[in-house]
């Protein structure tokens, strides 16, 4: 070896021992052995300041440098006393920490720092919204978006591999969906928001209804005290045009708190529909283009007043001002084709109007308590939820059979149905030796009532048919007791719960002799297991059961007809549903995600469409338990930060499915599925912002539906004034008008 190769080796190995990034690690526990969060460590090297970082939810926190010598520690959090320790460092080290409870009074503290974007719980991820997301020019909803899992589309927010979300703002249930819970989550003001919770599989504490996730909104509690004002309002054009408004104002105090929010407007759009039946004897082709016009108002406010320092008492009031949905048939054809005909031999015209009219009224009343060890609390709450709707349909029915027209009929279907959901709930956290334990119970009561009725129109007046009304009943109560145990040992985090829920329905209507009874007694196990490998790295496994009851709007027998020939019916008989959920999920350096996930469900509830090939005008839409479903899936995220100016999101979301048919009207069916979404934000300056954001659904099965591909483009563009608290806002939705795909399925051997 030569004289230069031995003086190389001998550089690297010096400049590999100088300049080599060392890890520095630990754990920050109190006396207890507790993992202590969001505790401020700070990294000095020769007593002068490098860095610093805050513990995560294990207490975990880590450094990288490439200094060796001269190396100092310091831990701060409030109510502990300080810790400190000097050291050095030849290889990667750990350093734990045990902090002791300070008992003096600290009268100013102040910690500042950035927590990690995204934080790892046992049952759940933690978004960090504070100096992670920009929130500038955007909507709640908009960021929201930007989160794992979660995605906005056709106007309503979802979560992958999940049939519904539900919502929670700090601790308090939204009571809304669909446009109506996007109209009210675009109330907040996104600054006040200071982290989300993602929860995918729900432990026991929450009802185990549904295959539905959870996302929960914490908010920032008196960060300006007084009183703080927001006003928003829109101008949609599409087909149409539309317009909306709403109204934030909040007052924070030493005592009282208050939010107060209104939002309306008018919504106006095209529902364009055009679908074809292959019967072995004629094609049928149907044309339905509908005007479909929301108009609507609604307000919500939240009440808090601090008893004392360990006691909160909340008001939570949601009232209807005004709601009502107008389905307009600009035009409903459909033509009937003999095989290898280009023209119709007939044809049935229908022109109709649907009305509905909705008010929900919503009410809680909540209240906590927070012991003075600081680790135990009680809370209570009683809620109310009660909605009134009317439904009225009119529409007229002309055949045409070889250019000649029949005389014109005319139809009307109504109904009105009221529901009442009373609820009672109360949950106590507390120590239990090593284990945090939660244990509670909930009663809940729903009535349902509905009247239905089907006209025919005759010698000028609309005359009901009597085989084509309904008086419907419905009730249902439900009795709950859960218990949950938290431990962490190490790197390790288990979590571990059973949830018990005992329920009575009785069904009733006119056209049964006797009232239908069920009684029935579930337990619903759920354990999540996480591990911290290393600093980076966070794994988790998590299982829960749950159920999936009939809605009672599936059980309604009355036939509700939308033409002459096509009408949608309910099912007195449904059964429950029960789902296996099994998820794996992976976290590395808070900015990349992985979870995998596995979702059994049988005898699903759902609304088919049944086509009879010796009845070819016959369309009638069921609700049955008419599938079992296995579902294997796997969800990819990653944020990319990559200037101050810059900030990029990508999300993909793949499954293969397996549908498993319980009616001989359906075939056996699997095949994949798969969502790509590209969220970017561009910022010029201060007051300028771009978006533009992609989703591309690639061609699968959807729904049990073999649907092509579809791709969306949003674009928009933001104008902040800081000063004036002024924002003005544009987008353009679907550009390129290509995010409605063409599908098609077979029901009783018809495509």
């Amino acid at each position: 070896m030569s004289g230069k190769s031995i003086i190389g080796i001998l550089f690297l190995i010096s400049y590999h021992s100088l300049f080599a990034q060392l890890n520095i690690r630990g754990d920050i526990r109190d006396s207890e052995g507790k993992p202590i969060e969001y505790a401020s460590v700070q990294l000095l090297v020769d007593s002068v300041y490098e860095q610093s970082v805050l513990s995560d939810s294990l207490g975990a926190y880590g450094f990288q440098t490439t200094n060796n010598t001269g190396l100092e520690l310091r831990v701060n959090r409030l109510g502990y006393l300080p810790a400190q320790q000097k050291f050095k460092a030849g290889k990667d080290t750990t350093i734990n920490f045990v902090l002791k409870t300070d008992t003096t009074i600290l009268e100013a503290v102040t910690i500042t720092g950035n927590k990690s974007l995204i934080q790892s719980a046992p049952d759940r991820i933690i978004v960090n919204m504070k100096g992670n997301i920009n929130i500038k020019g955007k909507e709640t909803t908009g960021i929201l978006q930007y989160l794992p899992t979660l995605h906005f589309a056709n106007g309503k927010l979802q979560m992958f591999g999940k049939s519904s979300l539900l919502v929670y703002i700090n601790d308090h249930i939204v009571r809304l969906s669909g446009q109506d819970l996007t109209n009210y989550l675009n109330t907040l003001p996104p600054e006040n928001i200071e982290n989300v919770e993602i929860i995918s599989t729900p432990p026991a504490e929450y009802d185990a209804a549904g295959n539905a996730g959870i996302v929960k909104i914490k908010t920032r509690k008196n960060i300006h005290p007084g009183w703080k004002e927001y006003f928003k309002s829109a101008y949609i054009k599409n087909t149409y045009s539309s317009g909306i408004f709403s109204a934030f104002v909040s007052y924070s105090g030493k005592k009282f708190y208050m939010d107060a929010s209104i939002a309306g407007g008018r919504y106006a759009s095209l529902n364009q529909s055009n679908y074809f039946n292959y019967f072995p004897g004629e094609t049928i082709s149907t044309f339905n283009p509908k005007k479909w016009i929301y108009a609507g108002a609604k307000t919500k406010f939240n009440l808090g007043y601090n008893l004392n320092r360990h006691s909160t008492l909340i008001l939570d009031m949601q009232i209807p001002l005004y709601k009502q949905e107008s389905v307009s048939d600009l035009e409903n054809r459909m033509d009937f084709y003999k095989p290898g005909s280009q023209e119709a031999d007939s044809s049935i015209f229908s022109d109709g109007n649907t009305v509905k009219k909705d008010y929900t009224y919503d009410g809680e009343i909540f209240f906590k308590h927070r012991f003075s060890n600081r680790k135990s609390y009680f809370t209570a709450s009683a809620a109310y939820l009660g909605n009134h709707t009317k439904n009225r349909r009119e529409f007229t029915s002309i055949t045409q059979i070889n250019n000649i027209s029949s005389e014109t009929e005319n139809y009307r279907t109504q109904g009105n149905q009221n529901y009442n959901i009373i609820s009672s709930k109360v949950d106590f956290s507390f120590p239990l030796m090593a284990w945090e334990a939660n244990t509670g119970v909930k009663l809940s009561s729903v009535r349902t009532r509905s009247n239905n009725d089907f006209y025919v129109f005759t010698d000028g007046v609309y005359e009901p048919v009597a085989q084509f009304s309904n008086r419907y009943q419905y009730s249902e109560n439900v009795q709950s007791l859960y218990l949950s145990l938290k431990t962490n040992s190490g790197a390790w985090s288990f979590k571990g719960g059973i949830r018990s829920e005992m329920t009575h329905t009785v069904s009733k209507s006119a056209t049964q002799t006797t009232p239908d009874k069920n009684k029935y007694l579930d337990f619903f196990p759920s354990l999540y297991i996480s591990l911290k490998a290393g600093h980076s790295n966070r794994i988790s496994l998590s299982y829960a059961k749950r159920i999936e009851r009939p809605p009672y709007q599936y059980l309604d027998p009355f036939r509700w007809y939308i033409s002459k020939y096509d009408y949608a019916t309910g099912n007195p008989f449904l059964s429950p549903s029960y789902i296996h959920n099994l998820e794996c999920n992976y976290l590395y350096e808070s900015t990349f995600s992985a979870k995998i996930f596995i979702s059994r469900q049988k005898d699903k509830i759902g609304r088919y469409v049944v086509l009879d090939s010796l009845d070819v005008k016959n369309q009638v839409q069921k609700a049955d338990n008419f599938l079992n479903i296995n579902t294997y899936g796997i969800n990819l995220y990653k944020s990319f930060h990559f200037f101050d100016w810059f900030q990029t999101v990508l999300q993909a979301n793949f499954s293969y499915i397996d549908y498993f048919s319980n009616k001989k009207e359906f075939s056996d069916i699997s095949g994949t599925n798969g969502t790509i979404i590209l969220n970017n934000t561009f910022l010029l300056g201060e007051k300028i912002q771009f978006t533009f954001n992609i989703e591309e659904n690639i061609p699968g099965l959807y729904d049990y539906r073999m649907t092509e591909n579809s791709f969306r483009l949003d674009i928009g563009a933001n104008y902040i004034i800081s000063r004036k608290g002024l924002e003005i806002r544009t987008q353009i939705r679907d550009l390129f008008r290509t995010a409605n795909p063409d599908y098609y399925y077979v029901s009783s051997g018809i495509k």
